[in-house]
């Protein structure tokens, strides 16, 4: 079949997603003290030939969301990036830590029509907020969100929409309900709440709240009462619970309906199973990182379908090894008995597994 037609085909049959997240760099400008960020060795960012090579099989893609293990703003492409996606009719969208929201940043980020800047806190006190993500300050981070308000009443657009990324901590739990006069303040839509999953360090695990079954009642009433403030003041409100449901065969990160595009151009199921995850070793081109897994030190075991550098996200998604991937984690897939299927080693020591 002369590659043309093949081409083509690609682009007809491409998958059905709901988005498709690109981690553009895995660069960043802060050091947060639970991010494994700090312990890559693949720190570099994508190049626009590469991420070009994705566009033609993304027609039935709703969002294509940039971002991975470091800060977009950082890849001199990203504005060429969100470009190429809104001329293809795609919603585009990245979380930031928000320090790199400069006049000129934000005034092209309004002209090109960005769908959804999420910009990162871990507290609403620069004290908290400032202790946790290194390198960020969230006085300054205020003052370039008010920044944007004041860019987007000008042009006269509610683009880029503006959502509140939390991610929840042990330390900084009992500011979570000081985020919603801020957001209403500064026109955020939506506050997307989040559990500490990933723990590279093992002075992290007592920040942690998944294993804090015995708060399980308070820590539930803190996120409800919030909830209805927040449905008070027209906020969208997204959380899970913070303490772990444990459903077998259960996955947080909607990996059935979406891929994540490393920044080599690798496709994996989700961020945690990205090879961006790994470290040089003398013997081998590279090592998974170490992560805190019920109180023992277990693998971060990278997982790649293909590159699409080398071949369309069409055929790496319809791959057979893919598919039984996604059948693991298909609720409708029997999980005891002959048709029992391994858990994948990727997500064996993983707490989204059980989100």
């Amino acid at each position: 079949m002369p590659r043309w037609v093949t081409k083509f085909l690609d682009k007809l049959g491409s998958p059905e997603l709901d988005w498709v997240q690109v981690e553009v760099t895995s660069r960043c400008n802060a050091a947060c003290i639970y991010c494994p960020q700090p312990l890559l060795y693949r720190k570099q960012h994508m190049p626009f030939s590469l991420f070009k090579q994705l566009l033609p099989y993304l027609g039935y893609t709703d969002l294509v969301y940039l971002q991975g293990w470091g800060e977009p703003l950082l890849n001199p492409d990203l504005f060429a990036m969100i470009r190429a996606c809104k001329k293809k009719g795609k919603r585009v969208g990245f979380t930031t830590n928000g320090m790199l929201l400069s006049e000129e940043v934000i005034h092209r980020l309004v002209d090109l029509e960005t769908d959804i800047i999420s910009v990162s806190l871990a507290g609403t006190s620069p004290a908290t907020h400032n202790r946790i993500r290194k390198g960020t300050d969230l006085v300054i981070i205020i003052e370039n969100l008010e920044r944007l308000q004041r860019i987007k009443t000008e042009k006269g657009t509610e683009y880029p929409a503006l959502h509140f990324s939390y991610l929840m901590l042990a330390a900084n739990i009992h500011e979570l309900k000081g985020v919603v006069e801020p957001a209403k303040r500064l026109g955020a839509g939506q506050i997307v709440c989040s559990n500490l999953t990933l723990i590279t360090d093992e002075t992290m695990w007592t920040e942690a709240l998944f294993n804090r079954e015995e708060e399980e009642e308070r820590l539930a009433g803190v996120l409800e009462g919030i909830a209805e403030e927040v449905r008070r003041e027209n906020l969208l409100f997204a959380y899970g619970r913070p303490i772990l449901q444990k459903q077998p065969g259960h996955c947080s990160e909607n990996i059935r309906s979406s891929c994540v595009v490393s920044v080599t151009g690798e496709v994996s199921p989700c961020v945690f199973a990205s090879p961006t995850l790994s470290q040089p070793d003398r013997r081998n081109s590279s090592k998974p990182l170490l992560h805190i897994y019920q109180n023992s030190s277990v693998p971060c075991y990278p997982l790649t379908f293909g590159n699409i550098g080398k071949e369309s996200l069409t055929r790496i998604w319809n791959k057979k090894e893919y598919e039984q991937f996604r059948s693991f984690h298909d609720p409708d897939t029997p999980k005891t008995g002959i048709n029992m299927l391994p858990v994948p080693q990727s997500c064996a020591s993983c707490y989204k597994r059980e989100a």
